[in-house]
């Protein structure tokens, strides 16, 4: 078979990692896009044999390989269904990333990804969004719509989105406070990352979580103007642009952590240092 030189300064997953792979097949029915397609190469065993291919030179990184890697829907659910241990997560992250370089996408795709980037991130937009959403369901329109199948009429894309879209809940612009002290003498303090998607769509989740905190004797704090985490982009194979986010949260993180004089010291009995 010809070898296939990757291009120059293109990197792929690495091969200590693809060796783990025994191909038992015992991700095979964890594998959602595998039991919904019973497809080969869109199961976890499949595509690791895919990207072996590409690492040993055998296969192009091309718009085919491209389509499976995207198939993926990241669950990780391969990697506890697993007896071998492979580490799925650090196969399918570089190998997004290498399809992103490597590989051109159409101008629909292009428009769609961007739309999904200007938006998803950013948690101030989102909320701008979510309100005639929110209007969208109040007033009827959805289940009318769907009734007589007018969202069919939506491009196939924003019709998957439609047929996904939660509740709006109808406090979208109520945040919670910078700080959730417990009931007595804090034990512990934490930080919390409240999200770009769901502190607008998702509040009660963080609610019920700093309840559960405090509960437990948890100082909560969560800082403000935290950004997206960069899970996204990761996810996306848009390596730099995941880097930068991660460092913004970081540092939110740690302008808490490096000014603590607006927070009540812990109790006696505990650790001075807080848990960030």
């Amino acid at each position: 078979m010809a070898q296939v030189t990757p291009p120059e300064g293109i990197t792929g997953p690495e091969k200590k990692y693809l060796n783990d792979c025994v191909h038992c097949g015992f991700c095979l029915p964890a594998c959602p896009t595998y039991v919904l397609w019973g497809e080969e190469m869109d199961s976890p065993r499949g595509r690791i044999y895919m990207m072996r291919k590409t690492v040993d030179g055998e296969a192009p990184v091309d718009a085919g390989f491209r389509i499976h890697m995207d198939n993926c829907l990241g669950c990780m659910a391969c990697m506890t269904a697993c007896p071998s241990g492979v580490q799925y997560n650090k196969l399918i992250e570089p190998t997004r990333a290498q399809i992103e370089r490597d590989v051109p996408r159409n101008l629909s795709e292009r428009l769609f990804r961007g739309l999904i980037f200007a938006t998803f991130p950013h948690p101030g937009r989102l909320r701008i969004l979510a309100l005639p959403l929110l209007a969208y369901q109040k007033s009827g329109l959805q289940g009318l719509g769907r009734k007589i199948g007018l969202t069919r009429l939506l491009p196939k894309r924003l019709a998957a989105m439609e047929a996904l879209l939660p509740e709006v809940p109808a406090g979208v612009f109520r945040r919670q406070p910078a700080l959730i002290t417990p009931a007595g003498t804090p034990r512990r303090r934490v930080g919390m990352l409240s999200g770009c998607v769901q502190r607008v769509f998702f509040p009660q989740v963080n609610e019920a979580t700093a309840r559960v905190l405090a509960a437990e004797g948890c100082e909560v704090t969560i800082p403000r103007g935290q950004p997206c985490c960069g899970a996204l982009m990761l996810h996306s194979g848009l390596e730099e642009e995941a880097r930068a986010q991660a460092k913004k949260m970081i540092a939110a993180f740690g302008r808490v952590y490096f000014n603590l004089k607006h927070l009540k010291p812990l109790g006696k009995n505990t650790k001075a240092r807080p848990r960030i």
